[in-house]
């Protein structure tokens, strides 16, 4: 969601394209690893993740927290995740287009 609200100021507010891609390809590094960790469980939520079982884990029954999911499932969630950021992406900057366009035509008049 941070990922949605930072691409959709950049540009709304007329931010340079090339420092909205780098948002955009690092929105999709950090999902592909998320993606990874999720099914892998190689660390990386282990260092944020330091408190000890509570009440919001009990329908989980694995040993470490939080539970690792397939391969699959983690693949499709990263999808899903990539279409909902490209899509608003896509709208977002077809706006930004329009109020830019609207505006330079007032200007101009």
């Amino acid at each position: 969601p941070s990922f949605v609200l930072i691409v959709d100021m950049l540009l709304v507010l007329e931010c340079p394209t090339k420092m909205t891609s780098y948002v955009v390809g690092l929105c999709t590094i950090w999902l592909t690893v998320v993606a990874a960790e999720r099914s892998s469980r190689f660390g990386m939520f282990d260092l944020f993740f330091l408190t000890h079982q509570s009440d919001r884990w009990e329908a989980c029954d694995c040993e470490k927290l939080p539970c690792r999911i397939s391969y699959s499932k983690a693949l499709v969630s990263m999808i899903m995740q990539l279409l909902v950021f490209i899509i608003d992406f896509i709208c977002t900057r077809g706006f930004a287009a329009a109020v830019l366009s609207e505006k330079n035509r007032i200007l101009a008049s």
